[in-house]
């Protein structure tokens, strides 16, 4: 067998031939809230945006399709079985609120199987027949290890219920002033944050709660983007922890975790070049500075820059001088 010259990265478009443009419409874009990308009259099609993908509605009238002898898909006559729609936030209760508003009724419903594995998901019925899967974001996996323990620290894995001890952090402007998004605002924001760093969102093993040995969480480091085994990291502490080396010490901590247990080969950091403290642990740790990049990142409504340090695992190797850990 010749090997795939491809690989499969998402859903990109699901094409649907409709009886009547305006009852799709209704359902696809007024009441499931995609939007109307793109018109192309003469094919009787309109494209909508769902997230990353494309719904493509065809109308069955159209006179290209006609000359085909097409039929629409109905419960009777159809070769989709269902969609798939993923939804942000998934709150079932205002789901079956909006849906019964709009004289829709849910025809099942649990946790089902999807592209990040298993979450909740709700079934309706587009005006055709059509079942649609209202999906929502795969239910987080935690676990109790491994448990990082350093000279006064233990870095154990975080969990969703960490979200009331972090929030304040993450909605302290001062705390948030150089991190990759804007303060936010809610617990289930916080709570969103933890899922999309815990699997099947993020690796196994990729995110932990900075503790002090009373397990509540004071800050957390995490692994992010892994690919080819070169990972971004991440670090926050609350402000009632600065200045007492706790995050050099916690990313220390994390560095033996990440070249020795998940076996990286190169660990990097996006730092905004203002955050002076963020600089002085990157190098105080041993990352090396790589290169600066103008206006990188979008946020608050304007360009940021980027500054880059890495490490690889011959530079921890060395500066460790702990030898090589077996299983390398």
């Amino acid at each position: 067998m010749s090997r795939v010259p491809f690989s499969l990265a998402a859903l990109d478009h699901v094409v649907l031939r409709v009886p009547d443009m305006k009852k799709a419409l209704a359902f696809y874009s007024d009441i499931l809230g995609a939007k109307v990308e793109r018109r192309v009259e003469n094919f009787g099609l309109v494209q909508l945006r769902a997230g990353d993908s494309i719904i493509d509605l065809v109308d069955v009238g159209a006179a290209w399709l006609k000359a085909e002898g097409a039929r629409p898909f109905t419960p009777e006559v159809r070769n989709v079985d269902h969609i798939c729609i993923r939804v942000d936030p998934f709150d079932e209760a205002a789901i079956e609120r909006h849906l019964v508003m709009n004289r829709l009724e849910i025809i099942e419903r649990g946790q089902r199987y999807g592209a990040q594995g298993n979450g909740p998901s709700v079934y309706v019925r587009d005006p055709f027949g059509t079942v649609v899967e209202l999906k929502g974001p795969a239910t987080p996996i935690e676990s109790d290890e491994p448990v990082i323990k350093t000279e006064r620290l233990t870095l154990r894995p975080v969990r969703v219920s960490d979200a009331a001890s972090l929030l304040p952090t993450f909605m302290d402007g001062e705390a948030m002033r150089y991190w990759s998004h804007a303060p936010i605002s809610s617990l289930r924001d916080m709570e969103g944050i933890i899922a999309r760093n815990l699997p099947p969102q993020n690796r196994e093993e990729g995110s932990f709660a900075i503790t002090l040995g009373d397990d509540r969480a004071i800050g957390c480091v995490n692994f992010y983007n892994e690919r080819d085994a070169m990972s971004g990291m991440g670090y926050i502490l609350e402000r009632a922890a600065w200045g007492k080396g706790y995050v050099a010490e916690a990313v220390r901590g994390a560095l033996i975790h990440g070249f020795t247990r998940l076996k990286l080969h190169r660990i990097w950091l996006e730092i905004d070049p203002r955050n002076a403290a963020s600089i002085r642990i990157a190098e105080k740790c041993g990352f090396m500075r790589e290169g600066f990049a103008r206006k990188s990142f979008f946020l608050s409504g304007e360009y940021q820059d980027s500054v880059f340090y890495a490490m690889l695992y011959e530079d921890w190797i060395t500066r460790a001088d702990v030898g090589v850990p077996s299983g390398r």
